[in-house]
């Protein structure tokens, strides 16, 4: 491991990291390949996790709820194992997956990037060509977005630049902004964060569970909810 934040990464893409470490983690991934790679190979696991209705727990075979521990016990076998990354991050998410649902287990690859293993798991051109996301109003921010399907869902590539020029009204120096899929029944996911700088431009790497026909659109809004770009899947 030669990147001082490589055990951060399962913990970022379980939720674990207090805010302030998060934020520091999410501007180290900007010019990181080692921390990107990593995240987009574990980026799967708590949306797969989260499409697991209660009604497979209620029919599966489990005497008991499963425990709060589940999720730190992952984060922690996928550190122990960075040396083996892609088997033991495998391992560990079926694992989970085997005591939430077991089928989930047979559509779960993390091993990052499009596989010709599973049907429709391919790219095509159009999907990996960027397009404008469209502004919500008069906002300083413009951002292009690139969705590519990949075997655990579909993988996220957003360029953004934030100028305050571009509005008549006063602005920060640096803003925050999160990243939200919407899918068309009606879900909401969070799926990255960052904060923009005047006058530079950022490129965010993030990942859904969610197949490219299930997202209904991409959303960039301000931590208080208000979108400000839009884009239709």
């Amino acid at each position: 491991m030669s990147c001082p934040f490589g055990h951060e990464d399962a913990a970022y893409v379980l939720g674990s990291l207090a805010p302030t470490e998060r934020l520091t983690f999410e501007q180290h991934l900007t010019g990181c390949e080692e921390c990107t790679r990593a995240v987009l190979e574990l980026a799967g696991i708590p949306g797969l996790l989260s499409r697991t209705g209660a009604e497979v727990l209620e029919g599966s075979t489990l005497q008991q709820p499963v425990p709060d521990t589940v999720l730190p016990a992952l984060s922690r076998a996928v550190r122990r194992g960075r040396r083996r990354r892609t088997l033991a991050a495998a391992g560990a998410a079926a694992t989970v997956a085997a005591v939430v649902a077991p089928l989930v287990t047979s559509q779960l690859d993390l091993g990052g990037g499009a596989a010709s293993t599973l049907p429709g798991a391919g790219s095509t051109p159009s999907e990996l060509t960027p397009q404008p996301m469209d502004p919500v109003g008069d906002v300083p921010v413009q951002a292009n977005l690139t969705l590519q399907t990949v075997t655990w869902g579909t993988r996220l590539d957003l360029t953004c630049t934030y100028d305050t020029t571009w509005v008549s009204y006063e602005l920060p120096p640096a803003v925050d902004y999160v990243l939200v899929v919407r899918t068309r029944d009606g879900r909401t996911e969070r799926v990255g964060s960052w904060r923009s700088v005047n006058g530079r431009t950022m490129r965010l790497t993030a990942g859904t569970a969610a197949n490219r026909q299930e997202i209904a659109s991409v959303e960039v809004r301000t931590p208080d909810g208000r979108v400000v770009l839009t884009a239709a899947a």
